[in-house]
Parts: C-alpha cells; sequence; structure tokens
C-alpha cells in the first residue's frame, strides 16, 4: 500500500500562518499523520485518482494539500499532535475536574469532536472541496 503525502514543508509554508520553525524531521512526521486525517474524513469521497490514488482534479489535490497543512497548524497551535487532549476531554475525580471543564468529549458532537483533532480550517477547506457531507461538517 501506497502512504500517501498531501503537503510538504514547502507547501506547509506557503500556506500556513507563519513558516515552520521547528525540526524538519518533526515536520515531515506530522505531514504524514496529517494526511493519515485527510484520508480518514474523506474516505467515503469521490474523486478521479492516479494509479498511486492522488487526486487527479488539481482543485481536489490542493484542497488535500491545504487540509493537510491546517491539520499540522492546528496541531501546533494546541501542543496535541497526537490528539491525547482531543480524545480525553475532560477528568472528573469527585467534584474536582481536570481539562474540558465546560463539556465532556463524551457527549461532543461528532463535528465537535472532529473540530477538537484537525481544527476548523481543515473541515472548512474539505467542506468547500465538496470532500466532506453536511453531516460530518456541522
Amino acid at each position: 500500500m501506497v502512504m500517501r503525502v498531501y503537503a510538504t514543508e514547502a507547501d506547509y509554508n506557503a500556506v500556513a500562518e507563519e513558516a515552520w520553525t521547528g525540526d524538519a524531521g518533526v515536520l515531515t512526521k506530522r505531514l504524514r499523520a496529517a494526511s493519515v486525517e485527510v484520508e480518514k474524513v474523506t474516505r467515503l469521497s469521490r474523486y478521479d485518482v492516479d494509479d498511486d490514488g492522488f487526486a487527479t482534479d488539481p482543485d481536489i489535490a490542493d484542497a488535500f494539500t491545504e487540509a493537510t497543512c491546517a491539520i499540522v497548524e492546528h496541531w501546533d497551535d494546541t501542543g496535541d499532535p497526537r490528539g491525547t487532549d482531543a480524545a480525553q476531554g475532560a477528568v472528573k475525580i469527585l467534584s474536582v475536574s481536570l481539562g474540558t471543564t465546560s463539556s465532556n468529549q463524551d457527549n461532543a458532537s461528532a463535528h465537535d469532536k472532529l473540530v477538537s483533532r484537525i481544527g476548523s480550517r481543515a473541515i472548512d477547506v474539505l467542506t468547500n472541496a465538496g470532500l466532506l457531507s453536511s453531516a460530518v461538517a456541522h
């Protein structure tokens, strides 16, 4: 199976608010992980692909690249590249609540969980490209 990575360091630096200043190896790993996230949320989408599974439509390919970069940027902003905080939500011990206190991730909508994991910009990019259903996007 081909591991598709939808963005490079140059792509990231072109679309992110700020250029990557950290270790290039870390960015490469995060772009790869973000590409997995993009594939996961678009797996039911229909679009033409080449022999390696990459979108042939330039607009779709650009959306995959921009969403991948947006996810990495979101992870950098939140400090949660593995999604552990996004998945965990609040921790309660008796009457003391640690972490997110306004809502529990277990009660969050699918959209809210997705926003927490990959960020709203990636969702917007993929939705605008017609790659996410309205059920997931809202």
